[in-house]
């Protein structure tokens, strides 16, 4: 050994020996209630040493072969900690999964910590980081196994930077998955981050268990995951780690929270809630069989504890076990944590019927007779598939009513139901029009079929390239389209449609274009040149809708288009109201 390496490995050493360790919190962030969802305990070493940072301070106990002395001592030290400052919400435990296979491994270590501070088990979560490699996965399984009977959760650290995360991810099943920071920095500019976070969310939502993204610093990177589904966070944007953290986080951190119930434009699963019977996670399987028997009609209750839902009791599950022999006399003084199905979708109350049909048709190994609705992060009720089912079909039969055939696009009656509706709430919005000029040449020469692909092309184009969660869609008629923004950035949209059209429109013409001309016949048989189809948007800006009580759309619409076909080729033309106009819709 070096004489680096030996004073090295003396610092380390005598840290362990004097406890010479800081305890920091950063709180993990719940969007829906804006509020915080719980800590994750953090480690420093002295500050004017080498091993000051977490990191240098980890390797080095790996290289010198004590990396599960110090992960011991690091539990302990959080623990008692986060009781010692009486934190709310969850304690995230970073556990190195080398430490659980370490020949000096003791059962109950954390536990007994645990319990000396006066915690409840199931607000701990042991979160196992992919630093080094697991390779004893049966034993690892084990290990976990007996936490989770002790009543702590399970998370998987920072997801995609380490030796086996997927392959972990698939065998232990957590709790939760946190997603690392390398995904989360520029999300909101890369589409290729946020494809794979979309993924992730998939995934997760298959195997029952919930999404935390670390490492947000700014708010355009928040803003992208909130629009992305994921509802718990965590990183700089919302609190650094502290020896004291914060209780609460600055409401104007949020102000770009999500959609209101009220506010979104599909029907929401708030629809199905039925009321349910929730039970504590330490109520005795006794007690819980005699509800049942005494509540026939039940056929399922809502595991919860301390606020946080956990998970589901199915009646026929749980009877088969507890009407057995001698099912009372061996579980009967358990508490039903053991006995509750896990592998429940939880969704909340104010996503949309698809989206909810979406992630159950796509979940693994769920049960999918009932699924869980919350308020944030608080139990809201439930709601049953077969409502479900019921309330999808009617929502595609009317869809279907309204469509346009061809495109399945909202022809005219979603749509100026749809302006309706935003006029009343007063925000600003664009309304663009989007009109094919040279389309009925080409129709005349090509026929309809090929006409048809042309505009199925252009739907395409405004589906894939413009959010229709966010923004709304139509098909007014013809070669007529009509797009309704309520983001900032709509003519970076635009002009990219206007753009891939322009790519892909030759493609078309089966190399019938002259000079890029079109040499066709009218109906009296002489011969005529028209130019490649070019696509003109007439875009209605309106800033400031409480100056405008009401507007004539068509007329609006007549100016703007009229402007943008008057240029050659596909082009933008933008046209705001005057703001004296008081015209019925």
């Amino acid at each position: 050994m070096s004489s680096s390496d030996s004073l090295l490995h003396s610092l380390l050493d005598s840290i362990i020996r004097n406890r010479d360790l800081v305890v920091h919190f950063q709180p993990i962030v719940c969007i829906k209630n804006q509020s915080v969802y719980g800590y994750e305990g953090l480690i420093r070493g002295p500050a004017d040493t080498i091993l000051h940072s977490p990191a240098m301070l980890f390797d080095a106990a790996a290289r010198f072969g004590c990396l599960a002395q110090l992960d011991f001592l690091c539990r302990e030290l959080v623990v008692a900690q986060f009781a010692r400052l009486n934190l709310s919400g969850r304690l995230f435990v970073n556990v190195v999964p080398v430490s659980l296979l370490h020949e000096n491994f003791r059962e109950g270590k954390t536990m007994e910590w645990v319990e000396k501070c006066g915690i409840d088990a199931s607000r701990v979560v042991i979160e196992l980081t992919e630093t080094h490699p697991v390779d004893d996965m049966p034993l690892m399984k084990k290990a976990l196994s007996h936490y989770r009977n002790m009543g702590f959760r399970v998370a998987l650290d920072d997801l995609g930077t380490g030796y086996s995360g997927l392959k972990l991810w698939s065998e232990i099943k957590p709790d939760f998955v946190k997603v690392d920071r390398h995904f989360i920095q520029g999300v909101d500019e890369n589409r290729t981050k946020q494809q794979f976070l979309r993924n992730i969310i998939a995934t997760a939502t298959a195997m029952g268990c919930k999404i935390i993204t670390e490492g947000i610093e700014t708010e355009g990177e928040y803003a992208t995951l909130r629009k992305l589904g994921v509802g718990i966070v965590q990183g700089y944007y919302f609190s650094r780690p502290k020896l004291v953290p914060p209780s609460e986080i600055p409401a104007t951190l949020f102000r770009n929270g999500e959609r209101t119930v009220e506010e979104s434009d599909s029907p929401t699963v708030n629809s199905l809630l039925r009321p349910t019977i929730s039970i504590d996670a330490v109520t005795k399987v006794l007690t819980v069989g005699e509800m049942f028997t005494e509540t026939p009609d039940v056929e399922s209750m809502v595991v919860v504890h301390d606020g946080e839902v956990l998970g589901m009791v199915l009646k026929k599950e749980f009877m088969n076990m507890y009407a057995s022999l001698y099912g009372k006399e061996l579980y009967g003084k358990e508490p039903v944590l053991k006995f509750m199905n896990r592998n429940v979708l939880q969704v909340d109350r104010s996503l949309s019927l698809e989206e909810v049909s979406y992630r159950l048709t796509t979940s693994l190994d769920l049960y999918t007779g009932e699924f869980i609705l919350l308020d944030g992060c608080v139990l809201a009720g439930k709601a049953r598939l077969v409502d479900l089912l019921h309330a999808i079909t009617k929502l595609k039969v009317n869809r279907a009513r309204y469509a346009n055939p061809l495109t399945l696009l909202p022809g005219n009656v979603p749509i100026h139901k749809q302006l309706q509706k935003l006029f009343k709430q007063r925000n600003p919005l664009t309304i663009c029009y989007f009109d094919l000029d040279n389309f009925k040449p080409f129709n005349d020469l090509f026929g309809f079929s090929r006409g048809d692909e042309v505009l199925v092309l252009v739907a395409d184009l405004l589906k894939s390239t413009i959010d229709v969660k966010k923004n709304f869609v139509g098909h007014i008629g013809g070669d007529d389209f009509v797009v309704i923004f309520k983001e900032d950035r709509w003519q970076e949209k635009v002009h990219d449609i206007l753009q891939q059209f322009d790519d892909r429109i030759s493609d078309y013409y089966n190399g019938r274009m002259v000079d890029d001309k079109l040499i066709t016949t009218d109906r009296q048989g002489n011969f005529c040149s028209y130019g490649r189809m070019g696509l003109s948007v007439g875009a209605v800006v309106i800033k400031e809708p409480e100056g405008l009580e009401h507007i004539d759309l068509s007329e609006e619409a007549a100016i703007a288009k009229h402007h943008a076909k008057c240029r050659q080729g596909s082009f933008l033309y933008t046209h705001q109201p005057l703001a004296e106009k008081r015209i019925a819709v």
